[in-house]
This record gives C-alpha cells, sequence and structure tokens, in this order.
C-alpha cells in the first residue's frame, strides 16, 4: 500500500510537470518547426518571381505581378500602424505568396478544406489567393483587391503568431484580425451579427471549429474588442506576451487583465 501511495504520488507530480511545462515546451519548439516549414514553403516556390519592398518578401507568378504590386503597397501603407498597434516588428523580411494555382496552394499549405479561402497564414508565410482564382478578373480587379483582399488579416495573424510563438487559440487571432481590419480599413464582419448572444467564451475555446463560422468568427471579434476597448492595447498586449511565456489563455487573462476567464465574454 505505502509503495502504491509513493508511485501515485510520483506519478501525480510527474503529470502536473508536464502540464505546466506544456505552454513552455510550446513556445519553446514552435520557432524551430515554424523556420522549418517557412524554408520549405520557400523551396517550392523559388521558382516564383519576387518582389522586394522594405518589409515584404513577395512571391508570386508573372501574370501576377500587379497583384503582388498592389500587396505590397498595401502592407507597407499600414506596416507601422499594424506593428505599433501590436508591439511588434519582425526582424526579418515577411514572407507573402501570391497563389494562381490550386494545386499549388493545396500542396503547399497541406490545405484540406473545399473551400479556397482568400488567404490564410501559416508558419511564418501569408498565403493569397489570386483575385483571377476567385474569378475577381474585371477592370477594377486590382482595386477592389487593394480594398477588400486579405493583405491586412493575415499580416495581423503572423505578428500574434510571432508575439505568442504559436501559443494562442483560433478565437484570439481571428478576433484581433478582425478587429483590425475593421478600424484601420472599414471592412466589418457583420455575418453572424445578433447570433452570438448564446456563446459563451468557454464554447468558443474550446469548441471553436464546431460553431458555424460566421458565428465564430463574429464572437471572436466582439470579444477583443471589447477587451481592448475595456483595457486598452496595452493590457491586450500584455495577454499575448503572457502567451508567448508559455501561459495558457485562462492564466494569461488573469494576469494581464486581473479578471476570471469567464469575464471577458
Amino acid at each position: 500500500m505505502k509503495k502504491l501511495f509513493i508511485y501515485t504520488s510520483i506519478l501525480s507530480i510527474v503529470v502536473l510537470l508536464i502540464i505546466s511545462l506544456e505552454g513552455f515546451l510550446k513556445v519553446s519548439t514552435y520557432p524551430i518547426v515554424k523556420n522549418i516549414e517557412k524554408r520549405r514553403i520557400l523551396k517550392y516556390t523559388r521558382k516564383y518571381s519576387s518582389l522586394n519592398t522594405v518589409h515584404f518578401l513577395i512571391k508570386y507568378k508573372d501574370e501576377d505581378k500587379d497583384i503582388a504590386g498592389i500587396t505590397g503597397e498595401v502592407l507597407e501603407e499600414y506596416y507601422d500602424e499594424i506593428c505599433n498597434k501590436l508591439e511588434c516588428f519582425p526582424k526579418d523580411k515577411n514572407i507573402v505568396i501570391i497563389y494562381n494555382s490550386e494545386d499549388d496552394f493545396r500542396n503547399i499549405l497541406k490545405f484540406k478544406n473545399k473551400e479556397l479561402p482568400m488567404g490564410a497564414y501559416y508558419c511564418g508565410t501569408i498565403n493569397i489567393i489570386s483575385p483571377s482564382m476567385l474569378g475577381d478578373d474585371g477592370e477594377n480587379a486590382g482595386e477592389i483587391y487593394r480594398e477588400t483582399g486579405p493583405h491586412i488579416h493575415e499580416f495581423t495573424h503572423l505578428l500574434v503568431d510571432e508575439k505568442t510563438k504559436g501559443n494562442y487559440p483560433m478565437w484570439l487571432t481571428e478576433g484581433i484580425s478582425l478587429y483590425m481590419e475593421n478600424t484601420i480599413i472599414g471592412f466589418s464582419w457583420d455575418a453572424g451579427k445578433g447570433e452570438t448572444s448564446n456563446i459563451s467564451i468557454e464554447e468558443l475555446n474550446n469548441n471553436f471549429q464546431g460553431i458555424r463560422e460566421e458565428v465564430a468568427y463574429r464572437k471572436s471579434f466582439e470579444v477583443v474588442k471589447d477587451i481592448i476597448d475595456e483595457y486598452g492595447f496595452n493590457r491586450f498586449n500584455a495577454l499575448l506576451d503572457s502567451l508567448g511565456n508559455g501561459k495558457n489563455i485562462k492564466k494569461s487573462v488573469e494576469m494581464a487583465l486581473k479578471v476570471k476567464f469567464k469575464d471577458i465574454d
């Protein structure tokens, strides 16, 4: 019985140690994985043309030269504003890849979903679908893309990933990306508006993928907006920094905002 007690006690200590180290191990190992994947993607797109701006390396096929130019202009125009708000200035150039091949997009990003998104952030890379692939190749396609493209949304994802070392819940990164689009270029995610009252922060945190997409995104935007309106960007950034130090979202909310996780709903 005594041996069993000792064994159980040791096992409990090990389990607690693993739990406590889980976030630390993630933030310690994720940058390595991200760098490996980023190199793989750059190798895969080595035959793409390149456009270098001050802060971005944009890879594209020749027929998307104009789209690459617009992408660089928009990202550089808002670079300082976004980086200042999130208190994050990446040391290296940020990688942007524009795809006009569905096969390339799916193979490079290992993308399994049926529908193609306008853009996707993955392991340090911003990936954007060419407007021509979405049927937007009319006379004003370039200007429409400039005003409604996913550039700011995906760049915000990149900065959140950078600050937290990959240690963040989906609702947080989607919410702040929608918030940035809303405050910087006036894009408003209205889908799901008025349908979020029965979604708790616990459900959003634990079952983001199980909630209807437009409702999950809208709820995420509302929660993040409420946090920033109530506590300001300084404490929101403290929340991201806490995640980057390996703390989980609930502990980070308590440390940065001085409230219980359930109270940010």
